[in-house]
């Protein structure tokens, strides 16, 4: 399996335009504002694509996500689950044309834009985008870690979303794979203050969770396969793995790693989307695993 890294600029390019865009606006990350950052919680998901109509197909057959957009040339479509927005898919035309390069972004909720830009520079990380404001949402920024993982940065006007239980088609989980799990692990505890800690995962190889406070916000692991590159991988809850990877193909994805038993019990299968988002896809909780994060 192979991943890589979009040019980010184009991003945050696409959110611009589709903030200031007449009729259309990037939403707030909750409908309601709650008026409390939840430091270090990854609050919102976007899939940078140039195929909206065929991931839109997929994703509303996979997991029956809705999507959403304010005019029909919106650059910006809002993506629905049970009613409310968790995410958005990004238009561009800057994609390699022969090979399938789409891309999830995730967001992560953190104090200062300004400090957390300096402290990825001082790193060794790369800013794509600077800090700027999007109208609704708040300030944004979208840089690499200093092993080269694509993340941005957010500090949202109206809060963040509450924690909840996560529902069958809800994100469930975020995870890091890196080349240097122990210097990764060390920038985002600079970053937002997590504290680690090992957790048997059902994996080979050592993870370990970022917590903030007493809740699990992400876990990290270095990479498991060879030609993938550091990057945050993005967790879906289903009922039955199996079945929804059964599904994959038909609706025009891929099946990168199939349900196996060697592989946390059987509960996760990792996939790829007809544009070539990845994303991973679990059971939860983990019936074989004692213990377990959210």
């Amino acid at each position: 399996m192979r991943t890589r890294t979009i040019p980010a600029h184009t991003l945050l390019l696409g959110l611009a335009v589709s903030a200031c865009a007449a009729g259309v606006t990037v939403p707030p990350l909750t409908p309601t504002p709650t008026g409390t950052q939840q430091v270090g919680k990854f609050v919102w998901f976007d899939l940078l694509t140039d195929d909206v109509p065929g991931v839109a197909r997929f994703y509303r057959g996979l997991f029956g996500w809705e999507f959403a957009t304010s005019s029909d040339d919106s650059t910006y479509t809002v993506i629905l689950h049970r009613g409310t927005p968790i995410g958005g898919v990004v238009y561009t035309d800057r994609l390699a044309q022969d090979v399938k390069t789409s891309q999830w972004l995730s967001s992560i909720s953190v104090p200062d834009i300004e400090e957390a830009v300096e402290l990825v520079r001082s790193s060794g990380g790369v800013v794509y985008a600077k800090p700027r404001d999007l109208p609704e949402r708040g300030r944004v920024a979208v840089v690499t870690d200093p092993q080269g993982a694509l993340v941005a940065f957010v500090r949202a006007d109206g809060g963040d979303p509450p924690d909840r239980e996560p529902a069958l088609g809800d994100w469930l989980w975020s995870e890091l794979w890196t080349t240097d799990a122990d210097a990764a692990m060390s920038f985002y505890e600079s970053l937002v203050g997590y504290r680690r800690e090992a957790f048997d995962a059902g994996v080979s190889r050592p993870y370990h969770l970022l917590l903030a406070g007493d809740r699990a916000r992400a876990g990290v692991m270095e990479i498991p396969f060879d030609g993938v590159r550091p990057n945050w991988l993005t967790y879906v809850r289903v009922e039955d793995p199996v079945a929804i990877a059964g599904r994959v193909e038909a609706l025009g994805g891929t099946v990168l790693i199939p349900v196996r038993d060697d592989i946390r019990g059987g509960s996760v299968a990792l996939i790829a989307d007809p544009s070539g988002g990845v994303l991973a896809v679990q059971r939860w909780p983990i019936d074989t695993i004692q213990g377990g994060a959210r």
